[in-house]
């Protein structure tokens, strides 16, 4: 539209910040030649995500783009190799005054780690930080300078960056506007030495809402030992897989953060191919995800971690026990490693739940088990439970056998349930997507006519 006119072209250039104007800068952008023929408004750099590779042209036209610091506003430059961030760092010693968005990520394992002066040690407008495979350890003293982040992620952070549970709880706490908090680590190597007590005094977070963190049960007991979050509503974990969980503090955390307290009664187990999914909601809660693929593993994990008694799971009324779209069929069908009574241990877990979903794949080992519960037993799980829906469930069959031995017993013992076939999220699915099309084609013979 600048290009209408004379006219036009004052008006929108007149107001360049109500219509937030900018200059995208790119790889495939001839930096130094384009800025002289615009204004000097805000400069937003971007990495061409079409372009698998990027020539040593075009990291020096976005290397370009950083010499002018003062104008940056937001960068976000995705799979970014050693060579590349070692000259972007060079020029990146500068302050950047207006800069409120930044996002870097590299794939590169062998990344070095970047400097003390990165981004200049000076941004008082960032909100948003993403860094992703890359070791920044003066970390800690960047925050300082950059207290008004309200978002932060700190992915697959390197063992060459480590950052101490102890420290990263300090320098959050100079974050008052902090909101979103991701950060993670690739592999189990990265662990506290040795967890300390809990400090008398915890790293307040008065604006945390989301916490989201991956990495070993250790780190994660030490992190959640120091720090109070008033506000928190939602909190997602993916610990590393081990034999035994033993996670006191995390419990603890949960239990005097009012936010995850509050009383819910849905939950969702979901067994995928890479591991296993418990997510209380929707909207979700508290998640927690555990990457292992045996099946008997998967059940131990989950049990485990809800093994001490959590106010979090007493209010849960309904439980839904799904597939999800990687899970290995042949993995769980007829598997001689699952032990029933690893399902009736964890089924202990849920004394309220009156409602109960089961996918179609694990029906039968879910009613082997309940199988199990003789005359005199068949109270001591689900003691709540009133109606059983499982889904794809036949007039004949194996599940059917199984399953209606379980429904005498609890009908002599005065706890009738009813049993009922449940349209799975399969099912659910494919009428989303028929639903989808048919809509798309209305739409489509509408414009045609």
């Amino acid at each position: 539209m600048a290009q209408v006119c004379r006219r036009w072209r004052n008006i929108i250039f007149g107001s360049p910040r109500r219509l937030d104007l900018r200059v995208v800068c790119t790889n495939t952008t001839p930096t130094r030649t384009s800025l002289g023929i615009w204004p000097p408004f805000p400069l937003s750099v971007r990495r061409d995500p079409m372009r698998r590779e990027v020539d040593e042209k075009g990291w020096s036209n976005i290397i370009a783009a950083f010499e002018h610091s003062d104008r940056i506003s937001d960068v976000k430059i995705l799979n970014i190799d050693g060579l590349a961030l070692e000259k972007l760092a060079a020029v990146m010693q500068g302050p950047f005054p207006i800069l409120t968005y930044f996002h870097l990520r590299s794939f590169d394992k062998s990344i070095l780690v970047v400097p003390e002066t990165f981004l200049g040690g000076s941004t008082p407008r960032l909100r948003t930080f993403t860094l992703c495979g890359i070791p920044f350890l003066s970390f800690p003293k960047f925050v300082f300078s950059a207290t008004r982040i309200e978002k932060l992620s700190l992915f697959d952070i390197p063992n060459s960056g480590y950052i101490s549970p102890e420290a990263m709880a300090t320098c959050l706490a100079a974050l008052p506007n902090l909101k979103t908090l991701h950060f993670g680590f690739p592999s189990p190597l990265s662990r506290p030495i040795q967890i300390s007590p809990p400090p008398l005094t915890r790293s307040v977070l008065p604006a945390l809402t989301f916490l989201y963190f991956h990495g070993v049960c250790e780190y994660l007991e030490d992190f959640v030992a120091r720090i109070e979050t008033p506000v928190l509503g939602e909190l997602h974990v993916i610990p590393f897989m081990d034999l035994i969980f033993h996670i006191p503090q995390l419990h603890d955390f949960i239990r005097r953060t009012e936010g995850l307290m509050l009383p819910w009664n849905h939950a969702c187990m979901e067994f995928t191919g890479p591991g296993i999914k418990f997510i209380l909601g929707p909207p979700t809660r508290f998640g927690v995800e555990v990457g292992c693929k045996r099946p008997d593993w998967q059940l131990s994990s989950i049990t485990q971690i809800f093994s001490q008694p959590l106010p979090l799971l007493s209010h849960i009324e309904e439980l839904e026990i799904r597939e999800g779209f990687c899970l290995e069929r042949t993995r769980w069908k007829d598997d001689p490693d699952v032990d029933p009574s690893l399902w009736l241990e964890l089924f202990h877990l849920f004394i309220s739940v009156q409602n109960l979903y089961v996918c179609k794949l694990l029906a039968p080992p879910v009613a082997a088990a309940l199988q199990e519960l003789g005359e005199g037993r068949t109270m001591e799980v689900l003691p709540a439970l009133r109606n059983l829906s499982l889904e794809g469930l036949q007039p004949a069959g194996p599940v059917q056998t199984a399953i209606q031995s379980f429904v005498a017993s609890r009908q002599l013992s005065g706890h009738p349930i009813v049993i009922q076939n449940w349209v799975g999220t399969t099912i659910c699915l494919f009428i989303f997507i028929w639903m989808a099309i048919v809509n798309f084609l209305s739409r489509y013979c509408r414009i045609i006519i």
